[in-house]
């Protein structure tokens, strides 16, 4: 039996389950394993598509019922009412899923569901537009964002301030820094006039949560078309013209000049056309209880006005004790928070009871979508990060597990990995219950341990001998794998991640496959002078993007040369960013820029 797609085979595997099962047919509901070797199952790969192919064998006794029952299944969906087999999800649960990737750095998921949200037809085109663009500037894909064909209808509609920052930000990168950094503003006025198209239409609006990038391009453009409001507000607020000065020293110094001319009592307040509402949520408490009451709090989500905040942790009893006291259909509402709550986390002080909340959350309401997946991994290492005591430690990892059959399988493998190495690498007061949650997570792995990558399966291996998981991995030895770690010419690969336990793991494991590669690792938050000798000397660079900024990750890419292999991962933990440096290394065509 063949489906449509990998995500038809569920459903196909039930039917047969229901119709066949074990009464016509040695059938357990599972894809068959092909052998990519024999023409007849090359074929059959080839002809479907996908790898999710059923094989239903029966004795010869009952052969003639088995090929009955299969009548039976077509005649039943034939004359069934015709649906769709994906049951569409709500426009904000989506939203919801998207930002939770995004701050978890989960980037294959954010891209499924971003596809999804310009497929449904929920929003319109300029929203979907914003969308890509906060994920592109997270990724630092700065070159492709403003390549954006839809980006000149987005500027001049007054965007919100992120997208406006991301965009400003963008043209700093790809066009202004080596200029402003070597104080060359006449090179840098030239580049502006040149590259700057978009600028003049992002001049208008407050100054106020834009990034020093963002500020410097703004600086800039003022004294190319003369611009007295913004000039002005530079002049009469340190505290942009400071942000300015850390990335162009000499551009800021073009405006401690008094201008002759100028005004002699200058007002210290931002001119803005659209002045904020005084009854907006201004703390992570306050936006906790509007959302439990479904107060409108879009404008503090769009504008992403928490980010400004005191952190979560400084009332994390408040914000946890607000969110245990929601209903079921406000539980909903609370966790379109978690993205901007894991944002905000920027691995200092934990919000504990907070994340734990989001997390009763999650499990309570069955939220195991690969999005949503990564977010739990996420918020778990908040919460483990805080060093809990033996009895709160054994609790959370019970309600992990608790439904770990419906979502652990192999074709979760990254995110099961990157839980259990999260749990091997941290702080463990009980090791009987952290013994028990290898099982669970491991054991689907090891049951299926032939549809696992290989380095998925020695990633495996090793994290069941360090938690003293006892599992048999059947994998076959891939005699290649080896050759092709050898093979490895010596070169230079930068990791990058903010989680300095990752990447030591990370580094370990590369040198132990490939001695003859450099590892470098880096988890500054801004470019450095260190960081960009590292960057220009990588043959391979992979990063992990939880909590990065487009400071740091568009830098990454603009100070990279051509040639070098850039690549994300798909999540912030071990596994992740070990598989994306696997794939790096040894498939580099296949790695993005």
């Amino acid at each position: 039996m063949i489906p449509l797609d990998g995500r038809h085979a569920t459903a196909v595997g039930e039917l047969l389950q229901a119709f066949i099962g074990t009464s016509f047919a040695r059938f357990h509901g599972l894809p068959a394993v092909l052998n990519a070797d024999d023409p007849v199952d090359q074929a059959v790969l080839r002809f479907a598509g996908h790898p999710s192919i059923f094989v239903v064998t029966s004795p010869r006794s009952a052969e003639r019922h088995m090929w009955d029952a299969i009548r039976l299944l077509q005649h039943a969906v034939r004359n069934r009412p015709r649906r769709s087999w994906h049951a569409p999800a709500p426009i904000g649960r989506l939203l919801s899923q998207f930002d939770v990737a995004m701050a978890a750095g989960d980037n294959a998921a954010s891209a499924s569901v971003l596809e999804q949200l310009s497929a449904t037809g929920g929003l319109s085109a300029a929203n979907v537009a914003h969308l890509r663009i906060k994920r592109l500037s997270r990724l630092g894909r700065n070159s492709e964002l403003l390549r954006m064909a839809e980006l000149p209808d987005v500027v001049i509609t007054r965007p919100p301030t992120p997208i406006r920052d991301a965009v400003l930000a963008a043209v700093f990168a790809t066009a202004l820094a080596e200029p402003l950094a070597a104080g060359d503003l006449a090179a840098a006025r030239t580049r502006l006039i040149e590259a700057g198209t978009l600028v003049p239409a992002l001049m208008d609006g407050s100054l106020t949560q834009l990034s020093a990038e963002a500020l410097a391009v703004l600086a800039l453009a003022a004294l190319v078309v003369n611009s007295t409001p913004i000039s002005d507000l530079l002049r009469s607020e340190p505290r942009f013209l400071t942000l300015v000065e850390q990335l162009a020293p000499g551009l800021a110094a073009a405006y401690r000049t008094p201008r002759l001319d100028a005004p002699q009592e200058l007002e210290s307040q931002e001119p803005d056309d659209h002045p904020s509402r005084t009854d907006l949520p201004s703390s992570w408490v306050e936006l906790a209880r509007a959302v439990a009451f479904d107060l409108d709090v879009g404008d503090v989500i769009t504008n992403e006005s928490w980010r400004h905040w005191p952190q979560a942790a400084d009332a994390d009893d408040q914000i946890a004790d607000v969110m245990s006291q929601v209903d079921d259909v406000a539980a909903d509402r609370i966790w379109t928070l978690v993205g901007p709550f894991v944002d905000s986390d920027r691995y200092l002080r934990p919000a504990v009871r907070s994340a734990h909340e989001f997390l009763t959350n999650a499990l309570t309401h069955d939220r195991f979508s690969p999005g949503d997946l990564a977010g739990i991994v996420a918020l778990t290492e908040i919460v483990l990060r805080s060093a809990p005591d033996a009895s709160t430690y054994a609790q959370l990892l019970d309600d992990l597990t608790a439904d770990a059959p419906r979502w652990v399988g192999p074709d979760r493998a990254p995110v099961v990995l990157d839980l259990v190495d999260l749990l091997a690498r941290s702080a463990c007061p009980d090791p009987a219950a952290r013994l028990q949650v290898g099982y669970r997570l491991l054991r689907p792995l090891s049951d299926h341990s032939t549809r696992l990558d290989h380095d998925q399966a020695t990633f495996a291996v090793q994290l069941s001998t360090e938690i003293d998981v006892n599992l048999p991995w059947a994998r076959p030895v891939d005699e290649t794998a080896g050759e092709v770690w050898n093979s490895l010419p010596a070169q230079h690969v930068l990791l990058y991640s903010l989680d300095e336990k990752v990447l030591d793991r990370v580094a370990a494991a590369l040198g132990d496959v490939a001695p003859q590669i450099t590892v470098i690792t880096s988890h500054d938050h801004v470019g450095s002078r260190q960081l960009k000798q590292w960057v220009r000397r990588a043959d391979v660079i992979v990063m992990a993007t939880r909590c990065a900024t487009h400071a740091a990750t568009g830098f990454i890419r603009a100070n990279c040369t051509p040639s070098t292999v850039v690549r994300e991962a798909d999540g912030s933990g071990s596994a992740s960013l070990l598989r994306a440096a696997t794939a790096a290394l040894t498939h580099p065509a296949s790695s993005s820029r």
